[in-house]
């Protein structure tokens, strides 16, 4: 699949990302929270009537970006660079404050100090570059305090597994594979404790039955009687995790 950032011109209405997908029979328009209008085209379609195409849908694309901007959260505190000056995970009561030091080019590093302050020096207007390194930090911190709050909660409810770990996926909250290995979303961190308990019971469920059937529901419903409630939450659950996770690098 190839992908085209398209930036807004005098005439096109609406900036948007263009994938031309192998698979794609006919043009779809889809939007995301963080990603904005993707428009997906087969191979040979002619690129001069996506301006009309979203004019065509101009409506829909405004109500869509409004909807998620009404739940999106009050936006965090920036830095000059445009990367979060803070860091909260509220699930475990953990607030950080970054500090970004222009020192050099092409190369960036982190240190954490007492009280909870990162500091990040280097190229840190190479904002791709610095929140790769924050990335790669926020997955050291889900394995600080997700993996452990798994296995509590597994011991819990008497649940095992046989591997366990961490990944930044976009889609993705966590799985569980044939082998009994359980993977967790880093983006959890930054979501409320319910949500995160629903993802690690389901997941745990998944060693029992790795599928979605009838007795799999009926056991994340005996250990999480609010399951069905928390499922239908995690549809938005994307508005709790800031942008600057999610944006493309």
């Amino acid at each position: 699949m190839k992908t085209h950032h398209e930036a807004p011109t005098g005439i096109a209405p609406f900036p948007y990302t263009l994938k031309v997908s192998p698979r794609a029979k006919s043009v779809r328009l889809k939007m995301t929270p963080h990603g904005g209008l993707v428009v997906v085209v087969p191979p040979g379609f002619d690129k001069k009537k996506i301006v009309s195409l979203l004019l065509h849908h101009e409506e829909w694309i405004k109500k869509v970006t409004a909807k998620f901007d009404a739940h999106r959260p009050a936006l965090p505190f920036l830095s000059d660079n445009g990367l979060p000056a803070t860091i909260a995970f509220p699930d475990f009561t953990e607030l950080w404050s970054v500090v970004y030091t222009q020192i050099g080019i092409g190369e960036v590093e982190m240190v954490e100090r007492p009280g909870n302050q990162l500091l990040v020096s280097g190229d840190v207007a190479n904002t791709a570059l610095s929140c790769k390194l924050l990335c790669s930090w926020l997955k050291h911190r889900a394995q600080v305090h997700l993996l452990p709050a798994l296995e509590k909660l597994a011991l819990a409810h008497d649940f095992s597994y046989d591997a366990a770990g961490i990944r930044l996926q976009h889609t993705r909250w966590g799985s569980c594979s044939s082998r009994r290995s359980i993977t967790l979303n880093s983006k959890l961190l930054f979501l409320p404790e319910h949500l995160v308990r629903y993802i690690m019971v389901h997941e745990l469920c998944h060693t029992v039955h790795l599928n979605h059937s009838r007795a799999f529901w009926s056991l994340v419903h005996e250990h999480d009687p609010s399951c069905h409630r928390s499922n239908l939450e995690m549809k938005s659950a994307w508005k709790y995790v800031p942008q600057w996770v999610s944006a493309k690098r």
